[in-house]
């Protein structure tokens, strides 16, 4: 990389956002103030201290749950290896190009979403929406992350693990371990080791539990201990959990602590959290193919299915999977690729990024499918049998096979240490989005390093007290209805097929590349513009009709979501999807003139003076456009 591309951000030029009246020449005293105080942030503006932190602080926000639970069962469910095609697919004609065009974005305006989508004012519904979404996922992904310090200390004792023996006090009678055998004594010819303590003096419930009608231990922990799980959301409990209560407080300590200073702090954090887990999947991948039974899990897991490819429902999944694991729309991108470098090359960083993501996801699988390889092998099972999706994988498969192996309290340790790792990545990332898209809307309210500590307590207290709503027994039913509504495929998807429309349709994609060639060099390969034109918005929007028209009521274990739970769940998705056109129409409704005035005024603002002087040329071809919607011909 050249010498150019680390040039201080002080030798930067300022792009300045003007008002949209100042686009016709007509620059006002209130836009003469928001020019100048836009500047002055812009120049105070901090970057990271070295690529290697700007690459894992990216690196780390994209790589999370996703890579480890959801590609290795989406493989899995959606024909094996033959998945890979509709997924690199996906990735070329969606992934890629948002995720170039928010970090492109980011580095040029150096302002979060919020700001950021200002170079479109009928737009600026997009950066709002993106807020919404990463302020749901910031409240409810962390709980995940207490699940894992739950486990994790849970991990360190001496006797056996507890989520492997039935004699806790939240076991029940029918609880038997994977290693019972039905109609045999144990190994030590000792029948009550295998029974919980609620049965050692009554050896009729002991006749009555059979291979159909037992329960794992695992299974008991994760729901009886960790959740506490009630019958739904009509019972939803008190907060008497103060095990989870505990680690929920602590998982929001730490993410405080890798954000109190902003992008100093959290850069040097994700050097650590973002390749530490690397070592961890490499440890267990190796590990797990030397395993019995280790070739069948890998085996189900590539095993290619080419029929597959003819159903909608694959391609739908895999376009699904490539957003939310790249993290497109949770304005994450955009607020990394503000604290770039004007220079930096951010079109091969991101290939390099997109590439260490799929990459990650695809190794994951390995290791992940070996030892549910493993697991069927010892307990003589299928390896369809005990593959599970979602948290069931993370907190209930997962674990039982590591605690067969040699030193399961090692392995469990090692595997719930690098799960809260993973998150923590993702999680810090998240908030310190709320903090930089705060802080660029009220730039002299927080313009010292005081006053952003303070607004970083408070947002991590806040939303700490909220998410005590996932605590009580009932707790897990709000989970899933953040889960699958919050933030879920639809308002992912939609605020997707706006990004590319906004830069593509209205801020025009040529002036996008005259700005990329102003921060790198050169211009990106063609394939970028086309897709951005055309297969972006489409596959964005065809997929997510196809959710829409699938959609069913939330169930979740058997357990039908009531009309009133599916209306609040509703709410939530519709109060990110909803600002694109309600910013669209106020903005419209704000300015003078006639309609395709309005419009005009409204469709698109040049930033200011660069190092080429380009404005001058840039706003004589927005004068000269006509409802092109931003394309340059």
């Amino acid at each position: 990389m050249n010498n150019d591309n680390e040039m201080n951000v002080s030798n930067s030029p300022s792009r300045v956002v003007p008002e949209g009246n100042e686009l016709l020449g007509e620059t006002t005293g209130k836009s003469k103030s928001l020019v100048k105080n836009d500047t002055e942030n812009q120049e105070k503006r901090p970057t990271w201290d070295s690529r290697a932190q700007s690459f894992c602080a990216v690196l780390g926000a994209i790589i999370g749950m996703g890579n480890l639970w959801r590609f290795p069962y989406m493989c899995y469910e959606n024909g094996g290896g033959a998945f890979l095609l509709p997924y690199l697919f996906c990735l070329a004609f969606i992934g890629f190009p948002l995720f170039f065009l928010e970090m492109a974005l980011g580095q040029y305006t150096r302002l979060g979403a919020v700001g950021a989508w200002n170079i479109v004012p009928l737009m600026r519904g997009i950066g709002i929406g993106s807020a919404i979404l990463v302020t749901y996922s910031s409240i409810y992904f962390i709980v995940i992350i207490a699940w894992g310090f739950f486990y994790f200390v849970h991990s360190f004792t001496r006797g056996p693990l507890p989520f492997n023996t039935c004699d806790n006090v939240w076991n029940t009678p029918f609880c038997r371990p994977y290693s019972y055998t039905f109609g045999n004594l144990s190994q030590d010819g000792n029948v009550s080791s295998y029974m919980s303590v609620h049965e050692t003096a009554n050896t009729s419930i002991s006749d009555a539990v059979t291979s159909e009608n037992r329960t794992l231990p695992i299974k008991e922990f994760w729901s009886n201990y960790v959740l506490r799980e009630a019958n739904g959301l009509e019972d939803y409990g008190d907060f008497t959990n103060w095990q989870m209560t505990l680690c929920l407080i602590v998982s929001w300590i730490v993410t405080y602590l890798c954000i109190i200073n902003g992008i100093k702090s959290a850069g040097k954090v994700a050097l650590f959290t973002a390749t530490l887990p690397y070592i961890l999947i490499g440890v267990i991948l190796v590990k797990g193919c030397t395993l019995p039974g280790a070739a069948d899990g890998i085996y189900f897991y590539l095993r290619p299915n080419i029929t597959k490819l003819t159903e909608p429902k694959v391609w739908i999944q895999a376009g699904g999977q490539v957003c939310y694991s790249y993290a497109i729309g949770f304005a994450a991108l955009i607020t990394m690729g503000s604290f770039n470098k004007f220079n930096k090359d951010c079109y091969r960083t991101s290939m390099y990024l997109v590439g260490s993501c799929a990459l990650t996801s695809f190794l994951t699988g390995f290791a992940v499918f070996s030892i549910l390889g493993n697991l069927a092998h010892v307990t003589g099972k299928n390896v369809s049998d005990v593959v599970d999706s979602g948290p069931g994988l993370v907190f209930e498969a997962f674990p039982t096979a590591l605690s067969l192996l040699p030193l399961p309290h090692i392995w469990n340790i090692l595997f719930f240490f690098m799960l809260i790792m993973i998150g923590l990545d993702s999680q810090f990332a998240c908030v310190e989005c709320l903090v930089v898209m705060i802080t660029d809307q009220f730039p002299i309210r927080f313009k010292d390093r005081r006053s952003k500590i303070v607004l970083r307590t408070a947002l991590c207290f806040t939303m700490m007290v909220v998410g005590l709503i996932f605590i009580p027994s009932g707790g897990v039913y709000v989970f899933e209805l953040f889960n699958n509504y919050a933030v879920s495929g639809i308002a992912i998807l939609w605020t997707a097929m706006m990004e590319a429309v906004a830069i593509a349709y209205f801020y025009g994609i040529e002036n996008f590349y005259g700005h990329i060639r102003e921060m790198i060099g050169y211009r990106p390969s063609p394939f970028l513009k086309i897709t951005l034109l055309v297969f972006t918005p489409l596959l964005t929007l065809g997929i997510m009709l196809f959710h829409i028209f699938q959609y069913r009521p939330l169930s979740v274990a058997g357990y039908n979501y009531p009309a009133w739970a599916n209306g609040i769940g509703w709410i939530m998705c519709l109060s990110s999807l909803l600002c694109v056109p309600i910013v669209f129409v106020h903005t419209l409704w704000n300015e003078h003139g006639t309609f395709k005035e309005r419009f005009m005024k409204s469709m698109r603002k040049i930033p200011g003076q660069s190092r080429q002087g380009r404005v001058a040329a840039e706003e004589k071809l927005f004068i000269s456009s006509s409802l092109s919607f931003g394309v340059d011909k």
